[in-house]
């Protein structure tokens, strides 16, 4: 069952992702109507359903796994990882990301400090105007990560 979850995983964020996740215990919660719920990865909570359009959004740890990441700037990592949006002049580099995509925030030493939306283009992130990234979750934000239930 956990077969579904990586294909849908790799049309999201690619199949370089779903390889990754391969060799790891997925395991798949789903709600009533037999929807994938949540993916724990190596039982600790990787991937949530979005209810409106059925798209896995990664957790913490989930972002450790994509490939879409936002470099901020070290000034900027101590207010994003308190859960603070991020103001495009502090981003220093966009990988492999795309305009309304979910993104890992992470510190230039490569830590994952949020998980957020992508707002700006690349263009849009030069004018170094307004904020880049709606933080959805953060170190700091997050007390306990949800475990799966035994």
């Amino acid at each position: 069952m956990s077969q579904r979850a990586l294909q849908l995983i790799a049309y999201i964020y690619g199949k370089e992702v779903a390889e990754r996740l391969s060799g790891h215990e997925i395991r798949v919660e789903y709600n009533k109507t037999g929807r994938i719920r949540y993916v724990y990865v190596d039982n600790k909570l990787a991937f949530v359903l979005r209810n409106n359009d059925g798209h896995l959004l990664p957790t913490l740890y989930g972002a450790e796994f994509i490939n879409r990441k936002v470099v901020v700037s070290n000034e900027a990592a101590e207010f994003v990882k308190l859960g603070r949006n991020v103001p495009a002049k502090y981003i220093v580099e966009v990988r492999q990301a795309r305009p309304n995509s979910e993104v890992a925030i992470v510190d230039t030493r490569g830590t994952v400090i949020a998980v957020g939306r992508l707002v700006y283009s690349q263009r849009e992130i030069t004018l170094r105007r307004g904020y880049a990234v709606k933080v959805r979750e953060s170190l700091e934000s997050t007390g306990e990560m949800k475990e799966p239930p035994q």
